[in-house]
């Protein structure tokens, strides 16, 4: 295979190997307030793969309802007792199941809602967390965490093997969230697929330094704006959105022609991305003075991911360019990006 078509095919397989759904189901999130006497967790998991754990999905029709969640509620609990572990002097606390639900996110993937208590007579001293769901299914799996101690707030992202023992630094805290800006948009599925998308066309390198400044200059003022809670929209629409800047994109891209200008559709639907990437954070429901340091860090670690992107994408384009292969290459591309958009906003808007 020559070097031409060794590329058009890593640039296929980049765009087209992207799970179904657009955002990634390996992350969860945990509201977690330590008290004298207790810790409170309110846990939210993919509960398609809770299922792929502890096989939940009874009639084997590709969902889990309510009633098949009671049906395994013991199961459920036993797992999370091991999967979520609080120990204060070293000793493990009791835990009891408050409550099991299912829920909904935002891009509409079912979630199992769990609220769990550890508590016991005493004083709680020298807690310890352990928080890891799902961790079995790959070591990418985290628990980004809200953490409220005796009124103070700060986040935590836990991992396979990560444990929370008291208040860090913010800077601390800041490295934790550049790695998770970093790993938001290498699982970003639709963000990948629009960036992919402007950069099909190709074009001088000015060019596409306009394009890409245009993107990341709009989703920043947003993801600001929205993580601030300034400025705040409906989450089905910001997802419907921006399935339907991935389709929009590759419709240009197919048709040869251009609506608006590249870098002005890249301002434009950055906007809408930004409110995106601003879902991570809104989930923890930060005050503002915790939230502005894992803001800034949160959105230097969006941009090294996305130049990475970038930097993976353009050297497999300049391979193909002014060969007879290259519009028949980033055409399949764009119908790919097409077909996953229309699934995401066929998933969004049903």
């Amino acid at each position: 295979m020559n070097g031409a078509a060794l590329a058009a095919a890593a640039l296929l397989l980049a765009v087209s190997a992207s799970p179904a759904a657009a955002h990634p189901a390996n992350v969860a999130y945990a509201d977690i307030v330590i008290g004298e006497r207790a810790v409170d967790v309110r846990l939210s998991v993919n509960l398609f793969e809770l299922d792929l754990v502890l096989s939940l999905d009874a009639d084997l029709d590709a969902k889990v309802e309510r009633r098949e969640v009671e049906r395994k509620r013991r199961e459920i609990a036993e797992y999370l007792s091991r999967a979520v572990v609080v120990t204060a002097g070293g000793t493990a606390l009791p835990v009891e199941v408050l409550a099991l639900d299912v829920g909904r996110s935002a891009d509409g993937n079912a979630l199992l809602e769990a609220t769990l208590r550890f508590g016991g007579e005493s004083v709680l001293d020298h807690v310890a967390i352990r928080c890891q769901p799902l961790t079995e299914l790959g070591r990418d799996h985290t628990t980004v965490a809200r953490i409220v101690v005796a009124g103070r707030s700060e986040e935590f992202v836990f991992r396979a093997g990560a444990v929370y023992t008291g208040p860090r630094s913010r800077l601390a805290i800041a490295r934790e969230f550049v790695r998770l800006g970093v790993g938001h948009i290498f699982i970003g599925y639709d963000h990948i697929a629009f960036l992919v998308g402007l950069l099909l066309p190709g074009g001088s390198l000015l060019g596409v330094l306009a394009v890409v400044s245009a993107f990341t200059a709009a989703h920043t003022v947003t993801l600001s704006l929205a993580a601030l809670d300034v400025v705040r929209l409906p989450a089905v629409l910001v997802e419907a959105a921006i399935a339907a800047s991935v389709v929009w994109v590759a419709v240009e891209n197919m048709m040869a022609r251009q609506v608006l200008p590249r870098w002005l559709l890249g301002f434009l639907f950055g906007l809408v991305h930004g409110f995106g990437f601003a879902a991570v954070l809104q989930e923890l429901g930060l005050p503002t003075r915790g939230l502005v340091t894992s803001l800034l860090a949160f959105n230097v670690g969006v941009e090294l991911g996305q130049v990475a992107i970038v930097l993976m994408v353009l050297p497999l384009l300049g391979m193909l360019r002014g060969r007879p292969i290259y519009r028949p290459t980033t055409q399949a591309a764009s119908a790919a990006i097409l077909v996953l958009g229309l699934y995401w906003l066929y998933q969004r808007l049903a």
